[in-house]
């Protein structure tokens, strides 16, 4: 099973602002990853979750940045 580029991914995500929905992030990475030669709908949907996940613990560092628990 080939690797998903997770740094890639990571670095798009980090650039999101954290109110973006988990939609928008998935739909930017799909449309993105169609680029990528020889990606099957299974990895594109990978590498969507992969990014859900970047954001979702974006979100939560926001959280504790902004609420003084950092």
């Amino acid at each position: 099973m080939q690797a998903i580029p997770k740094a890639s991914i990571e670095w798009l995500v980090g650039r999101l602002h954290v109110s973006v929905s988990d939609e928008d992030v998935k739909k930017d990475i799909r449309r993105r990853a169609r680029r990528y030669p020889n990606a099957t709908e299974a990895y594109i949907e990978r590498m969507a979750e992969y990014a859900v996940k970047c954001h979702r613990k974006n979100q939560v560092l926001y959280s504790a940045v902004v609420s003084g628990r950092l």
